[in-house]
């Protein structure tokens, strides 16, 4: 893959690559996430929180951020964009 094939994705502090895959999008290693994202309403809380147990997303230097430890395949771009914005999301509009 070569950079140009990787999208980013910029909600609040965070920085998101992802890549479009058979089966979903793949966020790139190192990509960040909001820990505490805007709006309210959390429709992917339970799926974030399964990611930090599981090790995907771990704590980043920054204390508003999570950091991806390792490249991970999303379902859809939107289930991605929202666990990156710790918020509603639809992924191909971000």
């Amino acid at each position: 893959m070569s950079e140009n094939d990787w999208f980013e994705m910029r909600p609040q502090k965070a920085q998101a690559y992802g890549c479009p895959e058979t089966g979903g999008l793949l966020v790139r290693k190192g990509s960040t996430a909001m820990r505490e994202g805007s709006p309210r309403v959390k429709r992917d809380r339970e799926e974030r929180d399964r990611l930090v147990r599981q090790g995907v997303l771990v704590p980043h230097t920054d204390p508003d951020l999570y950091r991806f430890s390792r490249d991970h395949l999303f379902g859809s771009s939107s289930v991605a964009g929202r666990i990156a914005k710790d918020g509603n999301s639809s992924g191909p509009q971000s």
